[in-house]
């Protein structure tokens, strides 16, 4: 057991190593965040880094020390040499171990082997083949939504009259009920219910203690074990094990159907990588849980930002609906295919997505052994780095 002036003095030591003899000490940024984690933890923990960190970025420039070991970059160069393809011979960034350890069974946290087996089975599931035997699968959800819109914006008398309508949860309902579909097999049932099935508001509840968890694994795993060891279940990890449950019983029944269907279940089941293996039952539905949030809230999202922004800049949603109406003569004619015709709606989606991103969030790499030149900046290896979402407060 560490005694109170044993921690004092490994905080003070490791406070005059970070601010004066880190290979970082140079770089740009307040020295409370070079000095110690736990400001960059509270900015995590408040829901609103990227806000924080953008105004860092204003302040000190396009490379901001934010944490003892961790760097930020919003020059657009940083994408390229952090995430993009690296010359012959040269090491990639790895994911940073401690922020994906949750999400190891799945692409999005897995090793570099097991990402490309992933990626090669899952990407049958979204091949243009795919996609169009799926579109009357998605069709009848945004069907279902509209109707449910002109439901709830309409008197007894069937007469339209204004009403004040969360679009939030209306694009919820359905990109849940569409993802749901197609990663388990059956939908939520949120447009029918007009309201959140108990496994989506598990999902929620997830994303925070996920948020949690991570913040803790992240920059201090020891304290992490501590606080699983003290508070009762409930409060760690109780609903993302929720979740890894429900995924696995739905997958199981999915399983069990003898029909074919589009979906991504099928993808998962019948596909083999490059070297012949499948994913276990455990990866499938772990990618499933996955495909779900990343497939719905972030697309909900898009589009609420979408809504926002066209409700208070009336004269690009004059122009996008001009190009909509006289593109099509009925819903009807609307469909995967046809939709990329509007090139203003697409600008806008881009737009809207550029000022209100779905996933804000830094998704950070640790510079290989050898270290690298990022933005012309010489970074030392095993620090983290991450490409900033530029936003705005």
């Amino acid at each position: 057991m560490v005694s109170p002036p044993q921690a004092i003095l490994y905080a003070a030591a490791s406070t005059f190593y970070n601010l004066l003899l880190h290979p970082l000490r140079a770089v740009p940024g307040p020295k409370l965040w070079a000095a110690s984690n736990i400001p960059y933890m509270l900015a995590w923990l408040s829901g609103r880094a990227q806000f924080i960190i953008h105004s860092l970025h204003e302040k000190h420039g396009d490379v901001v020390r934010i944490a003892p070991n961790r760097l930020s970059f919003t020059h657009p160069d940083a994408w390229r040499d952090i995430r993009g393809h690296r010359k012959s011979g040269q090491g990639e960034h790895s994911k940073d171990p401690d922020f994906y350890a949750i999400s190891k069974h799945n692409i999005l946290g897995a090793s570099r082997a097991d990402h490309a087996r992933f990626r090669r089975i899952l990407s049958h599931g979204f091949s243009a083949k795919s996609m169009q035997e799926q579109q009357p699968l998605i069709t009848q959800y945004v069907d279902l939504l509209m109707q449910r819109l002109r439901k709830v914006t309409q008197d007894e008398g069937g007469m339209r009259r204004e009403a004040v309508v969360n679009l939030a949860s209306w694009f919820n309902f359905a990109t849940f009920d569409v993802i749901g579909d197609l990663a388990f097999g059956e939908p939520f049932g949120c447009l029918e219910r007009s309201g959140y099935h108990p496994w989506v508001e598990a999902i929620f509840q997830g994303v925070k203690q996920f948020g949690l968890l991570t913040a803790f694994q992240w920059h201090f795993p020891g304290v992490l074990d501590i606080i699983k060891k003290i508070l009762p279940k409930r409060y760690i990890g109780a609903h993302i094990d929720a979740q890894k449950e429900y995924a696995a019983a739905k997958i199981k029944r999915r399983l069990q159907l003898e029909k074919s269907r589009p979906d991504f279940v099928e993808a998962m089941a019948t596909s083999r990588s490059d070297d012949g293996q499948m994913l276990t039952r455990e990866e499938m539905a772990s990618n499933a849980r996955l495909l779900v949030l990343a497939g719905s809230e972030t697309t909900a999202t898009a589009l609420s930002g979408a809504a926002y922004f066209l409700a208070t800049h009336p004269k690009t949603q004059m122009t996008l609906a001009k190009e909509v109406r006289s593109t099509f003569a009925s819903e009807g004619d609307i469909d995967m295919l046809s939709v990329n015709k509007l090139r203003y709606m697409l600008a806008v989606l881009d737009e809207a997505m550029r000022m209100f991103p779905p996933v804000p969030s830094q998704l950070p790499r640790v510079c290989h052994p050898e270290g690298d030149v990022i933005c012309g900046q010489r970074i030392p290896a095993g620090v983290c780095i991450s490409s900033s979402t530029t936003c705005s407060a």
